[in-house]
């Protein structure tokens, strides 16, 4: 996808640097799932960080990417697809913890699949079902 590209490479290094001081952070993913051409982050985390901290490492974030602010969404908290768009279409534009990150994206590769054919069939029925007789116009 590239989106890591909308980051200059000297500013990826920094957030690297600044990332690799906080043993949380499994992963950061760059992405645009409605590609409207905006970069989300979101974060893979060892563990969730407290609030305060939580923040702190949003600004540092921010700071390393020379942006006012950034809002790091916690990948393990997003609903099942988006989570699988943000693998499938992300870009990892961090990764401390390689051994993490993979048991992460195995974890959710499986459950989508699991997942999938269900969707797939609900999704079917609702476009192809046809109106139900009081729904149609008199």
């Amino acid at each position: 996808m590239g989106t890591g590209s909308c980051f200059p490479d000297s500013m990826l290094e920094v957030l690297r640097e600044q990332c690799g001081q906080d043993p949380r952070v499994a992963a950061l993913y760059a992405f645009d799932l409605r590609r409207s051409g905006e970069c989300n982050i979101a974060a893979v985390f060892t563990e969730t960080p407290p609030w305060p901290e939580r923040l702190e490492l949003e600004l540092a974030v921010a700071r390393a990417l020379e942006m006012e602010r950034v809002e790091l969404i916690n990948l393990r908290r997003m609903p099942l697809i988006s989570r699988y768009d943000v693998i499938n279409r992300g870009e990892p534009i961090y990764v401390g913890d390689p051994e993490v990150l993979s048991v992460f994206i195995e974890e959710t590769i499986v459950r989508y699949s699991a997942f999938y054919p269900l969707l797939e069939a609900l999704y079917w029925r609702v476009e192809t079902k046809p109106l139900a007789a009081d729904m149609l116009p008199q």
